[in-house]
């Protein structure tokens, strides 16, 4: 089981996630949104999970680095033809700010093989139905 401090899943439990659609669908953890339920339901998903490859285990890396991480995260969702849209998760005080990628229909077992091939603290799952739930990456 992973150990994240605190402090960081406080963070990430009152963070936005950005859905980058028009118009952009903003949502928190714990909180359902009819938009995202609709986005899912327009897209015949099940579910969602929104998924980072920046800076692992918290570790502030170069812009450049962060982009080659992402742009693997993207040839995994193109290798496996899953619908994505392109997303930021933000910190509630704009002090932070991560690219992610919402992805369809990317069961659970491999979006947590992929948060630790990615090193990720934690991930977002999106049922089609009922709040976003914060995952905390086991390892």
């Amino acid at each position: 089981m992973s150990t994240v401090d605190p402090a960081l899943l406080g963070a990430y439990q009152t963070a936005e996630y950005v859905v980058l659609d028009d118009p952009p669908i903003v949502f928190q953890i714990g909180v359902e949104h009819q938009g995202l339920s609709l986005l899912l339901l327009s897209f015949g998903a099940e579910s969602a999970c929104f998924l980072t490859a920046w800076n692992p285990r918290s570790e502030v890396l170069s812009a450049d680095e962060n982009l080659d991480r992402q742009m693997r995260l993207l040839a995994l969702i193109e290798t496996e033809r899953l619908n994505y849209f392109v997303g930021r998760g933000e910190s509630s005080d704009g002090t932070w700010a991560e690219d992610s990628y919402l992805i369809f229909d990317l069961d659970r077992k491999t979006a947590m093989q992929w948060a630790r091939t990615f090193e990720q603290n934690a991930w977002v799952w999106v049922p089609g139905v009922g709040p976003a739930e914060l995952v905390i990456t086991e390892y």
